[in-house]
C-alpha cells in the first residue's frame, strides 16, 4: 500500500467526511472538519488488495474515497464468502471503526474491488483527537458507539430470526 504522510486537508478529502455519519453532525463546521481532517492520511491501493484481513488486529479505520471494496466473511469451513461490496459514490463509505475503539481482533476481510483512494485514521490520531478536542472527541465516540449499537440490536434480531427458523424446521420434520 503507497501511504502518503501528508495531511490531508484538500477539498476532496474534506467533503467525503462530512458524508461519513459520525462526522455528518460537524459538517456545517470547517474548522472542525479540518481538525478531523487533520487525524487523516491518505493511501492509494490496486485492485485486489486485502486492507484488513479478518481475525487480524487492527489499528486503523479507512473511508473510502474512490473505487468499491468487498466485505468477505469467512464459513465455519474456512470458506471466503462475499457479504457485499461497497462504492464510493454511495457516500460515507467506511471500514474499520472498531479499531478506534479497541485493538481487537477484525470481524472481516476488507479486500479492494478497484483501484482505491482512502483515507486513513489511525487509533493513536484518534485519541490525541480526542484528548485535545475532548467534547468533539465524546461527541464522535458516542456517534460511533450508538451506529455500534445498533448494528448489535439487529444481528440479535437476526440471530433470534434465524433460531425461530430452525426451530420451526426441526418441529416440522417431527
Amino acid at each position: 500500500m503507497q501511504a502518503s504522510s501528508e495531511i490531508c486537508n484538500d477539498t476532496e478529502a474534506l467533503n467525503k467526511l462530512k458524508e461519513v455519519s459520525f462526522f455528518k453532525m460537524y459538517a456545517g463546521d470547517e474548522e472542525v472538519m479540518r481538525k478531523i481532517a487533520r487525524m487523516c492520511s491518505r493511501k492509494s491501493v490496486k485492485a485486489g488488495t486485502t486492507i484488513i484481513e479478518e481475525g487480524d488486529s487492527g489499528d486503523e479505520l479507512f473511508i473510502v474515497l474512490k473505487g468499491h471494496i468487498d466485505i468477505v466473511k469467512k464459513t465455519l469451513q474456512n470458506e471466503k464468502y462475499t457479504v457485499t461490496t461497497l462504492n464510493a459514490e454511495d457516500g460515507g463509505i467506511y471500514v474499520g471503526e472498531l479499531a478506534l475503539l479497541d485493538r481487537d481482533k477484525r470481524s472481516a476481510t476488507v479486500t479492494t474491488n478497484t483501484d482505491c483512494d482512502l483515507l486513513v485514521i489511525k487509533r493513536e490520531n484518534f485519541i490525541k483527537f480526542g484528548n485535545e478536542n475532548p467534547e468533539i472527541g465524546l461527541t464522535i465516540t458516542r456517534a460511533i458507539a450508538s451506529q455500534l449499537s445498533a448494528k448489535i440490536r439487529k444481528s440479535n434480531e437476526d440471530v433470534i430470526t434465524l433460531f425461530s427458523a430452525l426451530v420451526e424446521e426441526i418441529a416440522s420434520e417431527e
